[in-house]
């Protein structure tokens, strides 16, 4: 594969100095290019305080939202517990699955869970 070329600025002046050509870091000079954490900080540095505060109030919206669904989930199963054991008192009167006198219909497990592979 064909080593990019460096760009045109800042980075290709320090370029002659850096070594031979077949060197990894020759094209580029002594520095490597930034990477995308490095040029989004970057650009956030140049942008100025009101971009950045715009950022974090962005990943705040996020986060809330964020803990929105997770509350909504444990809710959710909160309910799914309680109809559970509704049932379970309904029906058996409190003899468990491990009673040894129990009926078998006692014993099943409930709904057979299958797996992602199978409901997508």
């Amino acid at each position: 594969m064909p080593e990019p070329s460096p760009p045109d600025g800042d980075r290709a002046g320090s370029a002659g100095s850096a070594g031979s050509a077949g060197s990894a870091g020759s094209a580029w000079g002594d520095e490597l290019p930034l990477t995308t954490v490095e040029s989004l900080v970057a650009a956030l540095i140049e942008a100025g305080p009101e971009v950045a505060e715009h950022m974090v109030r962005a990943a705040n919206e996020l986060l809330l939202a964020a803990q929105a669904i997770t509350a909504a989930a444990e809710r959710r199963l909160a309910e799914q517990r309680r109809q559970r054991e509704q049932a379970e008192a309904a029906s058996g009167g409190g003899a468990g699955p491990e009673a040894p006198g129990a009926p078998d219909a006692m014993r099943d497990p409930g709904p057979v869970l299958r797996s992602v592979d199978e409901v997508a």
